[in-house]
Parts: structure tokens; C-alpha cells; sequence
């Protein structure tokens, strides 16, 4: 589970994520943060923050969470506070079982392995179907081609984390290097705080 957020390069981003409970694991401020989150706070917790920082900051910020031994996703887009997409993915109970708002310009880089989908690569892309048509792929060249995952969704399946690790790299964030860590207050601190 984690969190990537636009930081607009603001100096008091990290004074913002503190309110949030988000503990700095650096001082630097580069343009996108990703900030890891205890698997006991839940993929709710990174949405939330996500949510409130994007606000908080007028900028992007995306949550997410993965479960690949499971072949399950989600994915919760935000600008300026208010969600922008929502992707949900279960292998177990069909596929996509949420595909909400706008196509967001981050899903070229989520959904398209373009090491893979480069002509002269004989690679099978990563988040494809094994055994698809001959009209599935044009379909998905056609989708590739645009960086519009929408029309070959049923074409497409996470079941591994590059696409997360490529997205990372495409914002030119370290997908091993959390700027940034969440973990769920204990209970001692949540008393504490009333």
C-alpha cells in the first residue's frame, strides 16, 4: 500500500504530511513523494491521506494497493482533493469490478509495458491476456497506441507489481525509496489526542 503525491515543490509539504501522521524519511522535496503505509492501516488510510493532501496541496495524488498473490488492485486517483478515477481490480470475482472517472495521463505508464510493446521486443507485454486474438491485438495496439486502457480492459489483468514500479519511474520517483511512512497511530496515541 502506498500514496504518490504531487508535492508542487512547496516547502511546507512535509510540515502538511506530518498532519496527516505521514513521518518524513527525508528532508528533500522532489516533485512527487511516495509514501509507504503499514499493512495493518489499510488501503483506506492511504486513500484518506492521499485525498487530504491532494487537497491540502491544490496538486495530483494517487492511492494504491496491491495484493499479488491474489491478483487484486485498486487504484484512487485524485485533483485537488476531489477523485479523479477509481480502478479495482479482483481476479477472483471477475476482473475489474470498478472503473470510475476520466482516463488519467499516469495509466500510459500503469497499463502499457512499452519495453515490451516495442517492435523489436519479444516480450509478451505484462498486463495482457495469455491467449487473446488476433483482433485483441490490434485492439490493444490500437489502446497502447493512444495510452487509453478503456477499450481493452477486459484484455487487461495486474497480477504483479511492475506496473506500479513503471508508474513510480514514469513520475521519476524511486519505487524502492518511500520518501515517506504511515503507520496507524496506536491506540495510547489516538487517546492522547482527543
Amino acid at each position: 500500500m502506498g500514496a504518490l503525491l504531487e508535492t508542487q515543490g512547496r516547502s511546507d509539504f512535509w510540515d502538511l504530511a506530518r498532519k496527516q501522521g505521514v513521518e518524513p524519511l527525508a528532508t528533500d522535496v522532489p516533485a512527487w513523494v511516495l509514501i509507504d503505509f503499514a499493512l495493518r492501516g489499510g488501503p483506506e488510510a492511504a486513500v484518506q491521506i492521499a485525498q487530504a493532501l491532494s487537497g491540502a496541496l491544490s496538486a495530483s495524488g494517487l492511492a494504491f494497493a496491491a495484493q499479488t498473490n491474489a491478483d487484486v488492485y485498486e487504484l484512487h486517483a485524485f485533483e485537488r482533493g476531489v477523485r479523479a478515477r477509481r480502478l479495482v481490480y479482483s481476479r477472483d470475482e471477475g476482473g475489474w469490478l470498478h472503473v470510475e472517472g476520466a482516463v488519467q495521463p499516469w495509466e500510459r505508464a500503469f497499463f502499457f509495458d512499452e519495453a515490451s510493446t516495442s517492435p523489436d521486443s519479444d516480450t509478451w507485454p505484462d498486463m495482457l491476456l495469455d491467449e487473446i486474438s488476433a483482433e485483441d491485438v490490434t485492439r490493444f495496439e490500437a489502446a497502447r497506441r493512444a495510452g487509453d486502457p478503456s477499450a481493452v480492459l477486459d484484455l487487461l489483468h495486474p497480477s504483479s507489481t511492475w506496473p506500479l514500479w513503471r508508474l513510480c519511474e514514469a513520475l521519476g520517483v524511486a519505487p524502492d525509496a518511500p520518501r515517506g511512512r504511515w503507520r496507524k497511530p496506536s491506540l495510547w496515541a489516538r487517546l492522547r489526542g482527543r
